[in-house]
């Protein structure tokens, strides 16, 4: 199975209406107030065993996971059907910290911008609902990925509803448009593909098998 070579993002990638401002992630976020996600400086939301129950104590050997998603994407996809549970029963553990980085990439004439907009949609269940309700709200996008390319707004306000996040008006209005198209132009310097899989700071190389991915889980942390 081939992955988005980095010829079709770039190509695709002209396609969007990209912000002029400079500055990271985290300060573009910032700038949309009282709902802004709270972004990582590579445009990423962290979530760890204390979103999902705040009464955890953080564990401080958690092996941080980083994963790049665009939402129509099909490996994107196999990725999460493949490892999405281990992912989340690690996370539940408290044996790591998962960070999804949403891009838009894969939008063409036919797909109604759904890719933007299902970021777009992301973004404001981050900003209200936090870093559980973001990671649920990534996995339905992947698990629900429409076979034809397009994800309505009524199926967007659903997916966000699933994960108990009302979030219709930012759904609809696209408030985070310009901040769906800084991170998709800034992950163009940091990645050729999707999914990216980044374990402990050291990014794996393709689509890692169960395998691979519980070896680099491994690796500094004797215990498998």
């Amino acid at each position: 199975m081939r992955r988005t070579p980095l010829v079709r993002v770039v190509l695709l990638v002209l396609c969007l209406v990209l912000v002029t401002s400079c500055g990271s992630a985290a300060d573009l976020a910032s700038g949309h107030g009282s709902t802004a996600p709270r972004l990582t400086e590579d445009g990423g939301v962290v979530v760890s065993s204390a979103d999902l129950e705040p009464a955890a104590a953080p564990d401080s050997d958690a092996v941080p996971v980083v994963v790049y998603v665009e939402p129509l994407c099909p490996h994107c996809k196999a990725f999460d059907d493949q490892h999405g549970a281990f992912l989340q029963e690690r996370l539940q553990s408290g044996r790591i910290t998962l960070e999804y980085r949403l891009v838009s990439f894969l939008d063409n004439g036919r797909t109604q911008r759904s890719s933007a907009r299902a970021v777009n949609a992301a973004l404001c269940v981050a900003a209200e609902g936090g870093p559980a309700a973001y990671a649920a709200f990534v996995h339905a996008l992947l698990e629900n990925q429409p076979s034809d390319g397009v994800l309505t707004d009524d199926a967007l306000l659903g997916l966000a509803d699933s994960v108990k996040t009302p979030a219709g008006d930012c759904v609809v209005g696209e408030d985070h448009a310009a901040l769906v198209s800084s991170l998709s132009k800034q992950a163009l310097g940091r990645i050729t593909a999707t999914p990216t899989v980044i374990v402990g700071g050291r990014q794996l190389e393709g689509v890692p098998s169960a395998g691979e991915l519980l070896a680099a889980l491994s690796v500094g942390t004797d215990v498998v």
